[in-house]
């Protein structure tokens, strides 16, 4: 089957649309199945082992055939080698007890062995390629399953990035190890039968020579162990990597805005300094395994000199049976079974990770769902602790009883508790409202309902199917339809339906492909409103019973929430049963139930009406009231969207995914691919000094062979009385003192190039991955909206994995084949310079070959290398969205989507290692029709040879079979590798943003910006160099101290301004801060010198300090001065740890205000003149809203502060509102004065808001500005 895909290699460059389908034998979800049962088995045991469960699952595959082609291998290994003995002796001057037909006999012996060894070990290793595979498949199906298990409660801080270490590093290590599973008995083996045999041919010398090779076993035994070391530590500090690099991909815009990209570039090279110690230690143990070659050497040099030294005569015969047999445990016991013995200890290390990352706490509820068994069988019998879940109840409610629960594990009484002692109902048909402030526990309430959190005590019961909607929206990388539909199926009424209430319809109108517009990756093309009311469309969309809606309201105004819940809520899910967490107490008047959280207890609850005589839920609603009289109660209803940056187009996205597609390279890796790789480097000279110690190296062995061969030759030739015996023991001395010398010689040269090839490969590997960072780092924020963030890890993990360790060995060996073919040619020359002819025959034939295959290969292998990316992203988005995941009972879809990508790189893989095994075999073939050829050509002309010209002239050419099929091979696997290279390379070729640093002649002042004057003229901003312009001749000064908020509708430029300020994206014009042209000053200078807090607070794993300074700029006073100003310090005290207390992801284990709040106390902590809000508030409950407006008023007093508004309550008691339409200034003044413009767009966007609340509107901006013009004249009095 690899003849038609080799022949498409030939005449074009192969596309994915060209591979067949996966095999059925290698079907992800069909071996995830089948070792899951096994999985199953193996928790029941007291310790569970990855090993032993696939032993169990794949052992029958694989051993009993193991076994078989082991004996076989060494039945062929032990008869060459006498054949050849044999057919030696036909051409000593000294026997004549071979016959001619003998001859031809050994000499088919001969060559058969080579025959049967080609026909049996390629289909052998394919076979084994195809076990490795089913086992990485299925064990990275049990990983996915595992993260769709994984509890969100556990201390899960980067299990996203652990997962696709796993993936992308540790799962490949069985294809590795089942290659070599026979080896581990085989090398012992043979070392007996081997050993046996030479001590027949030369008596107790056999022993000196294997006594040598035995004693080099120890030091194989701690390179096994050395190894395993290395590679966990290599693999630990590799995940931290990753885990980082996740995390930087993901708080990217936060890591500019913030001028952290130095800083971080520190912590990921103290981590990656770390992991390449670990590197170095395994390739500097690869190294030394490599210089084991000259064992053998050394093994037949001291087994002669002992033989000779008794006595006896070497002969040609005895020489090159010996030398064979030492060369074939050289092979055996010396590399393979080392490597076997290595392979294994590394799989050990694999299987104690993935086990390790299997027996993760799982989710309490189980995921919801079991996907590889009865899906509706286990909906139908709850069976969840603490938490019964009826899908299929008749009478549908929710019901807790005194319900106590704990996102922390271990020890009920060591645990902190989130949720407590909460009880209350809800039937068919009922409303709840969840009110309470940051961190009070309603988010942790619902999902607690949802089963997320271990309940220590208490109950919950949930009869109906649930549908859910995430605080955060969670979307995937497809249609707008189809995160709407989701799971579920299509109706068409109904979702169109679902759009009337969700209030999508006229955004769908707007985007010009409509419902069908690929909304990126986290919905990079949808504003964060938009993202909003999708996800809410999709849980509204699902048939459910139970709607548990957290917070959907939050991230529109007040008169499109009003709406949302009248049509949505109120009407089209009037009979459901409806539990809704909003900070908005005023909109839940009429909800049939009502509690107030306050930290983590229900304080109040009941009916609104019987609540509000209450004093404490009056104090809660006023609270609220004051807020939204103060603020209009949070109303804009003009600026429906919320987003921390503008939305990017159809038009813009598809126009950024085409420039930033992962392209597949066409044709050979280019020349300049090498170049730059070997330029990293940047010493030359060095590289051609290694390539002469290569050289030097193989020179001196090729010697060495050739001296053996004259020293057998010249021995056969003496006669008895030709020499006195004193004379030829003088001869045999110095031949033995000269052996010595170039073994010596030869092994100082081994150790010279090896080890100093693996440093230069890990300085350049140090280098390349510094390169990547930097390209990455400083690469436009276009690029990360863009590209997905799996397409780039994939270049830190697999890529970079492959730089580091495959390619420095793969070129190694190719090097290795290089001068190992040119000085076997030479050595068969001298042996026969006609055999010159068959070797450029036979040279030819295996180019032809190659020519054949390396363009498949190429191919496959990019095409191969492009789809794991998927995978690694698919993996990614799974942990955003974990909680939505399974609420909505979608963990199977997501499950059939990965084995659908899993399935997809295993046909680029299958193809591969097909026409890779085809192209092996024919070589192989090639090889052996050319040892065919020089053996019969001593017997078939001129027979006037020397019998150890024709041993070496044979054993080189079996040599150069070898060479020639393995260094051809990897002569197109090294081309392989450095696909790696050249994907490397692209990325650290995107083009980077302007400088860091402002240049000298600028002469900025330290203490810039010192007054905090904006100056915008004639600026006009677009995305990228080829999208339309959404700022256009922008002109406006912001005073310093000012107050001046930003208003406008969707796509009106807002957020475009901080973009622009920050230089986020290409701008023309003048923008000055304090009178300098912020074109003309470093990136890290401006950024650094400018406080934002951004709509979405982004926070790190690791402890609350590294969050708040994360490079230790500030003293611990410093920082709960900053988090008292936010009033966290009460909180954060009681924290174990306090300022030590860790952060999962995201900070997922602190509430969204809480969040909000900590990057509040990062703004406080910078001490900057420039203050860039961009809506702050929109997530948070009125108090914490409350909070940071009093926060900015009194640390911020002598701050200009730019508050892009999305809410028009933010802005009405500001300095200034600067009005944007279609990316222009249309007016600019204070409030109260653009209010009494009746035309104005001030004016119509506040009249939108409603009677009520433009009234309200217009009287906070009144009195902020008799505030204004009363301050002025009393400053004015003063002067």
């Amino acid at each position: 089957w690899s003849r038609e895909i080799l022949r498409k290699g030939v005449r074009k460059n192969i596309e994915p649309t060209d591979l067949y389908a996966h095999v059925p034998s290698l079907d992800s979800h069909e071996l995830s199945r089948y070792l899951l049962s096994y999985w199953e088995q193996e928790l029941r045991r007291k310790q569970p082992s990855v090993l032993h469960m696939i032993f169990k699952a794949f052992g029958w595959r694989f051993v009993p055939i193991c076994i078989l082609y082991s004996l076989l291998e060494i039945s062929l290994h032990t008869m060459q080698p006498l054949f050849l003995g044999r057919l030696v002796s036909y051409f000593s001057e000294s026997t004549d007890n071979v016959t001619e037909s003998a001859a031809y006999f050994y000499a088919m012996g001969v060559v058969l062995c080579s025959l049967f060894t080609a026909l049996c070990y390629h289909p052998f290793m394919f076979h084994l390629f195809k076990l490795g595979s089913s086992v990485r498949l299925a064990c990275a199906g049990l990983v996915y399953r595992k993260c769709l298990r994984v509890s969100v409660a556990a201390d899960n801080s980067g299990m996203s990035g652990y997962a696709i270490a796993i993936m992308a590093t540790d799962l490949p290590q069985f294809n590795e190890t089942f290659y070599l599973f026979h080896e581990l008995w085989k090398g012992p083996l043979e070392g007996a039968v081997f050993g046996y045999i030479i001590y027949q041919v030369i008596g107790w010398p056999a022993l000196v020579g294997m006594a040598t090779i035995i004693a080099f076993i120890p030091l194989q035994v701690w390179a096994a162990k050395a190894t395993a070391r290395f590679k966990r530590l290599s693999a630990e500090y590799g995940d931290d990597r990753v885990k980082l690099m996740n995390e930087i991909i993901t708080a990217m815009q936060v890591i500019k805005m913030y001028a952290w990209e130095k800083s971080f570039a520190k912590l990921i090279g103290r981590v990656r300094k770390k992991e390449m110690s670990a590197i170095r230690g395994s390739q500097y143990v690869f190294a030394a395994l490599q210089c084991t070659d000259m064992i053998s050497k050394l093994s037949l040099f001291l087994g002669l000199v002992a033989y000779v030294y008794t006595g006896d005569v070497v002969t040609a015969q005895k020489v090159f049976i010996v030398s064979s047999y030492y060369d074939h445990l050289n092979q055996s016991l010396l590399h393979l079974w080392p490597r076997a013995v290595n392979s294994w200890a590394e799989t050990f290390v694999v299987a104690r990770r993935v086990l390790d990352f299997l027996m993760q706490h799982e989710d309490p509820a189980d995921g919801g769902v079991n996907n590889f068994t009865d899906v509706d069988d286990d909906l139908l019998h709850g069976n969840y602790f603490g938490r019964m879940h009826h899908p299929l109840a008749f009478r549908k409610s929710v019901t807790l009883r005194q319900l106590t629960a704990s996102w922390d594990q271990g020890r009920p009484e060591k645990r902190r508790l989130h949720i407590e002692n909460i009880s209350f109902q809800a039937e068919e048909q009922q409303f709840v409202g969840i009110v309470g402030t940051v961190g009070a526990g309603k988010s942790t309430l619902l999902a607690a309902l949802l089963g997320e959190l271990d309940i220590i005590s208490g109950s919950v019961e949930m009869n109906g199917v649930i549908s859910y909607a995430p605080q955060e929206p969670w979307l995937n990388r497809c249609s707008l339809r189809d995160n709407i539909v989701f799971m579920e199926p299509f109706d068409e009424q109904r979702y169109r339906e679902v759009l009337r209430v969700c209030l999508l319809e006229k955004d769908i109108e707007q985007l010009a492909q409509g419902d069908a517009t690929i909304v990126g990756e986290s919905g990079a093309s949808l504003s964060g409103g938009q993202k909003a009311r999708v996800s809410l469309a999709r849980a509204v969309y699902r048939k459910a019973d139970i709607y548990l809606l957290d917070d959907p309201l939050s991230a529109v105004d007040t008169h499109i929430g009003r709406l949302l819940l009248q049509r949505c809520l109120n009407e089209f899910l009037s009979d459901k049963i409806r539990i809704l967490v909003t900070h908005r107490v005023q909109l839940l008047r009429h909800v049939d139930h009502m509690l107030l959280m306050e930290g983590g207890r229900a304080a109040i609850q009941g009916q609104y009406e019987s609540l509000k005589q209450l004093i404490r839920f009056r104090m809660s609603v006023a609270n609220d009231s004051e807020v939204a009289k103060l603020r209009t109660m949070r109303s804009a209803s003009i600026f429906e969207e919320v987003a921390t940056h503008e939305p990017l187009s159809q038009q813009q996205l598809l126009e950024a995914e085409l420039r930033y597609k992962e392209q597949q390279q066409q044709g050979s890796v280019k020349w300049s691919t090498y170049k730059a790789y070997l330029a990293v480097l940047g010493l030359p000279l060095l590289v051609l000094l290694l390539l002469l110690l290569f050289v030097l190296a193989r020179g001196s062995e090729a010697t060495m062979d050739i001296f053996l061969s004259k020293w057998a030759t010249w021995e056969e030739s003496q006669p008895d009385e030709h020499e006195a015996p004193i004379e030829r023991k003088d001869i045999r001395t110095r031949l033995v003192t000269l052996y010595a010398v170039l073994i010596v010689s030869t092994l100082i040269l081994y150790i010279l190039r090896t080890f100093g090839f693996f440093m230069l490969c890990l300085r350049i590997s140090l280098r390349i991955h510094n390169l990547l960072f930097d390209g990455i780092i400083r690469a436009c924020m276009q690029f990360f909206m863009l590209a997905p963030s799996g397409r780039i890890l994939n270049r830190f993990s697999s890529d970079i994995l492959a730089i580091d360790v495959a390619l420095p060995q793969c070129m190694m060996e190719s090097l290795e084949f290089l001068v190992n073919g040119l000085a076997v040619l030479i050595v068969v020359c001298i042996a026969n310079r006609w055999l010159l002819i068959l070797a450029v025959v036979m040279i030819v034939l295996l180019y032809l070959s190659r020519s054949l295959y390396i363009g498949a290969s190429r191919s496959l292998k990019r095409i191969e290398t492009i789809s794991r990316s998927p995978i690694y992203s698919h993996t990614n988005c799974t942990f955003k969205g974990l909680t939505t995941i399974r609420a909505l009972n979608a963990t199977k879809r997501l499950e059939r989507d990965f084995h659908s990508y899993q399935n997809e790189n295993t046909s680029a893989v299958f193809l591969f290692v097909s026409v890779n095994r085809a192209f092996a075999f024919w070589t192989d073939l090639i090889c052996v029709l050319y040892i065919l050829a020089v053996t019969f050509s001593f017997l078939l002309f001129d027979r006037d040879y020397f019998s150890g010209d024709v041993g070496l002239a044979i054993t080189q050419s079996i040599t150069l079979g070898i060479v020639c099929q393995w260094g051809m091979r990897q002569t197109v696997e090294l081309e392989n590798q450095m696909t790696s290279v050249e994907r490397v390379l692209e990325y650290c070729k995107i083009q980077p943003e302007p400088a860091y640093e402002t240049e000298p002649h600028v002469n900025l002042p330290e203490s810039w910006p010192s007054a905090g004057q904006l100056h915008f003229e004639d600026v006009h901003m677009r995305y990228s160099e080829h999208s339309a312009y959404v700022l256009k001749s922008l002109s406006f000064t912001i005073h310093p101290r000012e107050k001046i908020g930003i208003v406008g509708r969707t796509g009106a430029g807002k957020s475009s301004i901080v973009q622009a300020l920050f230089r986020l994206a290409v701008s023309d014009g003048l923008i000055e801060v304090d009178g300098y042209d912020i074109a003309k000053l470093g990136l890290h200078d401006l950024r650094s010198r400018i406080s934002i807090i951004p709509q979405d607070p982004v926070l790190f794993s690791g402890t609350l300090r590294y969050n708040l300074d994360p490079f230790e700029q500030q003293r611990d006073e410093q920082l709960w001065q900053a988090l008292d100003a936010v009033k966290l310090k009460q909180f954060v005290s009681a924290l174990q740890g306090g300022l030590s207390y860790r952060l999962h992801d995201g900070g997922s284990n602190f509430s969204m205000g809480q969040r909000q709040l900590i990057c509040l106390a990062r703004a406080i902590l910078r001490h900057n003149k420039i203050l860039i809000m961009d809506e702050a508030t929109a997530n948070v409950d009125p108090d914490t809203d409350q909070l940071i407006q009093e926060a900015i008023h009194t640390k911020f007093a002598n701050c200009t502060v730019v508050t892009i508004a999305h809410r028009l309550h933010t802005v009405m008691d500001s300095d200034r509102v600067l009005v944007l339409d279609a990316g222009r200034v249309v007016e600019l003044g204070h409030p109260h004065q653009l209010l009494q413009q009746r035309a104005g767009y001030l004016h119509r966007f506040v009249e939108k808001t409603g009677a009520s609340s433009a009234k309200h509107l217009r009287h906070v901006a009144e009195q902020s500005y008799h505030k204004r013009v009363l301050a002025r004249s009393c400053s004015t009095t003063a002067e």
